[in-house]
């Protein structure tokens, strides 16, 4: 009996915990994906801040298909790594808004912050994306084809975990008079 107490305590808590219990499901998800794809982009800008240069063969290929110029223009490490800061910073941002983890921060932190997320990705999306479709840049083909729409999935997601733990939907009567619940 003790292992089935143990086991209905821990149900309780994890139930009752507040930023669990309000995510929905699908924000979870939508948090752990994002959270997964943002963490995957930093690993790979930290690759990059080091010298490395995969998944391209060197660093004239890196910086025409990702930057879009030559290598002389390319950022110097620092910079490379402030991007990799922020990713991990995004990853973080998601997930904690779901409450995947930080139970002791304030929410309002999260929430603002994937909102902002959200926002700057969709502008990110659109703006460059508008701008490649009359561009002959040497990256065009790749900001069409995988940056924009990365960063309006990444965008979504972000909304979705954002929007995730809204209240329901208040009761309404129903012309009979009867006390609908929906949420």
């Amino acid at each position: 009996m003790t292992g089935a107490r143990s086991r209905r305590s821990f149900d309780t808590m994890r139930i009752d915990e507040p930023s669990l219990a309000d995510q929905s499901r699908v924000a979870r998800i939508a948090a752990i994906v994002a959270g997964t794809l943002f963490g995957a982009i930093a690993a790979l800008h930290g690759l990059w801040a080091t010298g490395i240069t995969w998944p391209f063969g060197d660093k004239e290929a890196l910086s025409e298909t990702v930057f879009g110029g030559p290598a002389s223009t390319f950022p110097p490490p620092a910079a490379t790594i402030v991007v990799t800061v922020l990713l991990a910073a995004a990853a973080m941002l998601v997930t904690g808004r779901a409450g995947l983890w930080g139970a002791r921060m304030p929410r309002w932190v999260f929430a603002a912050g994937t909102w902002a997320l959200a926002t700057v990705l969709f502008l990110r999306a659109t703006f460059y994306g508008l701008a490649a479709i009359g561009s002959d840049a040497i990256n065009r083909s790749w900001e069409l084809a995988l940056y924009t729409p990365l960063c309006l999935v990444l965008a979504l997601l972000c909304a979705v975990v954002a929007r995730g733990d809204a209240p329901a939907r208040p009761a309404q009567r129903s012309p009979s008079g009867h006390q609908e619940v929906r949420g």
